[in-house]
């Protein structure tokens, strides 16, 4: 059942600073031979968010089209980041940090490659400079510890947590709900992957923000569902504060066990 938009919530978050990287809207395409193949019987479109030009596209730009814009208002003159050695968040944080003049350190675990390819050769082509660390468990702290460094030099850094998976990434993708509105009609299931969970945030807060009966279904990359459902919940609480929502406003009902 839909509920009445929050129009002044909504209002709030098209306020939030953004850098212009996504030349919206991102077309939606109809997936009709797959849906025919599939013998789908519904319609079947998917938004083309891998078509932004910036950076080589993807989710990833969007999310830091708003948490980039954050951090030159802090006055940041380098961003720190992680990822796998082949990151995709990692290459567009990199992309980024250039078109705006900002350092760049990535923290990508793994074990630094003999020669380079894909997002690892971007990223060195990019300016940034990349620290390697043994397991996922160390990214965090390695990019505490770098900031630290960073600072005793006099720079400004801003750290970026995985996926730039924050309230204000999420907030991208609740505003890109409405852009979605503006070419089609409210759908009645929307499926995506999700790892580190802002995406799915975001989306899931686009949706309830504007009242609407949309189911929100996340399919896991990587980690277990209960781990990514905390995350989800964690982000959401923070873009309430963020927007001003009721608090619990923007939180999913949950399913079944």
């Amino acid at each position: 059942m839909s509920v009445p938009a929050d129009r002044d919530s909504i209002e709030r978050l098209l306020a939030l600073p953004r850098l212009p990287l996504v030349a919206a809207p991102t077309p939606i395409d109809d997936l009709s031979r797959l849906r025919a193949a599939i013998g789908a019987p519904c319609t079947l479109l998917v938004k083309r968010d891998d078509a932004i030009p910036f950076g080589f596209g993807g989710n990833k730009i969007r999310k830091l089209q708003v948490v980039a814009a954050h951090a030159l208002e802090s006055g940041a003159d380098v961003l720190i980041t992680c990822g796998g050695v082949q990151s995709n968040h990692a290459r567009a944080t990199a992309a980024v940090a250039a078109r705006m003049g900002l350092g760049c350190v990535l923290v990508a675990n793994g074990t630094r490659p003999r020669t380079p390819t894909a997002n690892a050769l971007l990223d060195r082509f990019l300016g940034a400079e990349v620290r390697y660390v043994e397991s996922r468990a160390e990214r965090a702290p390695a990019m505490e510890r770098i900031a630290d460094e960073l600072r005793t030099h006099g720079h400004r850094p801003f750290v970026i947590p995985l996926g730039a998976s924050t309230p204000l990434g999420a907030a991208a993708y609740a505003i890109a709900v409405g852009e979605m509105l503006d070419q089609i009609p409210p759908p009645d299931l929307i499926v995506l992957a999700t790892s580190s969970g802002g995406t799915l945030a975001g989306i899931i807060a686009g949706c309830r923000l504007r009242g609407l009966a949309t189911r929100v279904l996340g399919i896991s990359a990587d980690d277990p569902s209960a781990a990514i459902a905390a995350e989800i919940r964690r982000i959401l609480a923070g873009l309430e504060t963020l927007i001003g929502t009721a608090a619990g406003a923007l939180t999913p009902v949950r399913r079944g066990g």
